[in-house]
């Protein structure tokens, strides 16, 4: 039945675009979503919208101009400008996320690699196991345990079986009320009946856990905060893709407001990674001078994820619109 394969090439185009079949990436999959709506459901609507949900606006555009709908055709130009408009407003957030990001990573990676070379890593290259928080604070912590453990094993025995001979004599009672039950047991006789008191429930120790500033896992934070404030080759493609769109759309003022905040997104996150690198090399120079003065050796403590925080960037739009703005 017609109807009954319209069904089937409905729901199977649902599948391909939400990553359920063929294995293929969230814009292949919604084109061939959109190819299967268009040649067995002959669903024009369907097919434009699924294009327009992966930012393929040109395609968009054909397809509803092939079939004659200047309807949607408006509307693929206007989900472009929705989505050119939000975008400025997620660059602009991943920007200051990232230098903030930024200068918080440069304090906490300083405290670790303190931390690393306190703790004996730059002795023999070892580090010593860290403690369930991973604070800066483990080694006084460690200690102060166990001076405290040495001061009560002489008295443990003794105070073991002094508390022991407390709770047994305390654990047998001749105080019984006869014909009562055991709720009114030990209450007075205005509190008869009376029904126990709830205990609050307090929140458990994984719920009550914060980041201990300076810690191992406040540094993983960081490092996931700043890559993800940096635009991913997708992202860039749509952008790219979308600035050609509203040019050929007439949308130029739009189209050169994303094209300004994509470069002030990335001249922004360029300037606080050699902010941060210049002020790390100075550290550097500084420790080495200091620990020669010292007559020491000076060995650098590197954190794992420095070289890949180092690397993080974002790339710079292609060259066509670089050149389509030089002349507007």
């Amino acid at each position: 039945d017609d109807r009954r394969r319209r069904a089937v090439a409905a729901e199977i185009a649902e599948e391909i675009s939400s990553g359920m079949r063929g294995g293929l990436g969230r814009r292949e999959g919604a084109a061939c979503a959109a190819r299967i709506l268009l040649d067995y459901c002959e669903d024009v609507i369907g097919a434009v919208e699924m294009l327009l949900s992966a930012e393929m606006w040109e395609e968009a555009r054909r397809i509803a101009r092939l079939h004659c709908r200047e309807d949607l055709a408006k509307r693929c130009v206007e989900a472009a400008s929705s989505y050119a408009r939000t975008c400025l407003e997620d660059l602009e957030s991943r920007a200051l996320a990232f230098e903030e990001a930024n200068e918080r990573y440069a304090a906490v990676l300083k405290m670790r690699a303190e931390a690393r070379r306190e703790s004996g890593a730059d002795a023999g290259g070892m580090e010593a196991p860290p403690d369930e928080s991973g604070s800066l604070f483990s080694m006084a912590s460690n200690a102060s345990n166990t001076s405290l453990r040495s001061n009560l094993s002489g008295s443990s025995v003794t105070s073991v079986s002094s508390m022991s001979s407390v709770i047994t004599a305390g654990a047998v009672s001749t105080f019984t009320i006869t014909g009562e039950s055991e709720v009114n047991k030990h209450r007075s006789k205005f509190n008869k009946g009376a029904k126990k008191k709830k205990k609050k429930k307090q929140p458990s120790r994984r719920g009550r856990r914060r980041i201990i500033p300076g810690s191992e896992e406040e540094l993983n934070s960081l490092v996931e905060t700043l890559k993800m404030s940096c635009v991913s080759k997708e992202s860039i493609e749509v952008i790219t893709e979308t600035i050609k769109f509203l040019v050929q759309s007439k949308k130029v003022f739009l189209a050169r407001d994303l094209f300004d905040g994509y470069n002030s997104m990335n001249k922004r996150i360029s300037s606080s990674q050699e902010r941060r690198k210049v002020v790390v090399a100075q550290e550097k120079e500084e420790s080495e001078r200091k620990a020669r003065r010292e007559g020491q050796h000076f060995h650098e403590i590197k954190v794992g994820c420095e070289e890949d925080v180092d690397a993080l960037g974002v790339q710079e739009l292609s060259f066509t619109i670089q050149e389509i703005f030089s002349y507007i």
